[in-house]
């Protein structure tokens, strides 16, 4: 069942740019082990018209209802942020659900996403969150690459983005987990002068391997923008694009002066975002049957989002240190 029929939930399948399969409602046609049974969108135009399109029975714009009526074995998640708690909590409290995909964040509050994890254990439910480079073959290689220490010690990491530091922010942070490892402290500046609940902060960072990083805000309604670039001591991967592609380069000997090292381009290979969405929907599906956990598991989101309120602590508090899950 997906709850909310937006781009992420149907639209994207019908986007003539989107490569690949981006949006719940085409995984979930596409993978061999779902059939979905229902959708549900607080607009019933939306909720019918996504129905129609993928030729699903059951519509509406409660989904509760839907849940108690469907009692389907999946549930996607794909409504506005601030809905996910309430809607997440639904789904796990409805009889026969095995497995939930949540888009991000999984909350707007730690101990409203602590709850969902803790429900979901309680209820023996697999619980995903749609952190769609974790699903990307390309960044897993990278991921495999940078433990095999094709880039040596990890010195620092840097990125920029747009869109809110828990809304595409928690996308950076979990996405700097998966590839380096542990934050251990943030601190953070609304530089931009943002209003809102979820503002796009600049953030410096000190990660458990040693590394520090540094993560730059800029103005969403100009153009969007998320890239990443890891340098180590042997080389350096930059994810760029929003991650379609990562350019490589390495240590070797200056071509200009002697006795410099530099470093030296190797090229460029494909991030392989086009199927992140339905990735994760055969991931979900087949940890539902095995018992694993999924690559990006409920534990996973709520530390990307600690990683993004203490970010927001710390910009209340004119950028003083704070560690993710703690205090000053």
């Amino acid at each position: 069942m997906l709850i909310g029929c937006g781009k992420i939930g149907s639209g994207f399948a019908d986007d003539p740019r989107v490569r690949g399969v981006l949006a719940h409602a085409h995984a979930y046609s596409l993978c061999p082990a779902t059939t979905l049974v229902a959708v549900a969108d607080a607009s019933i135009d939306a909720a019918e018209r996504c129905a129609r399109r993928w030729s699903v029975p059951a519509w509406g714009a409660d989904p509760q209802r839907l849940l108690a009526e469907v009692k389907p074995d999946i549930v996607s998640v794909c409504s506005p942020d601030a809905t996910h708690h309430e809607l997440i909590m639904a789904a796990l409290q409805t009889p026969g659900v095995r497995g939930v995909l949540a888009e991000k964040p999984l909350a707007m509050t730690a101990a409203d996403a602590a709850d969902i994890v803790a429900a979901a254990r309680a209820k023996n439910v697999r619980l995903a969150v749609n952190y769609s480079r974790r699903y990307a073959a390309g960044h897993v290689r990278l991921r495999e690459e940078i433990r095999a220490g094709r880039l040596g010690r990890i010195q620092r990491v840097a990125g920029l983005y747009t869109k809110g530091a828990l809304h595409n922010g928690t996308h950076w942070f979990d996405l700097a987990r998966f590839l380096v490892g542990e934050v251990a402290a943030v601190q953070g500046w609304n530089l931009l002068g943002e209003p809102g609940p979820d503002p796009t902060l600049d953030c410096l960072l000190r990660f458990e391997c040693g590394a520090v990083g540094s993560l730059q805000a800029l103005d969403s309604q100009l153009f969007s923008l998320f890239e990443m670039d890891i340098v180590g001591s042997l080389g350096r991967a930059r994810l760029v694009d929003s991650g379609h592609w990562i350019e490589h380069t390495h240590v070797a000997d200056s071509p200009y002066y002697s006795g410099y090292a530099t470093l030296m381009p190797e090229g460029r290979v494909p991030g392989v975002l086009e199927n992140c969405t339905l990735r994760a929907v055969e991931d979900l599906a087949a940890c539902i049957e095995t018992d694993h956990v999924p690559r990006c598991s409920g534990e996973d989101a709520l530390r990307a989002l600690q990683i993004g309120l203490a970010l927001h602590d710390s910009a209340r508090a004119d950028g003083t240190m704070r560690t993710p899950g703690g205090g000053a």
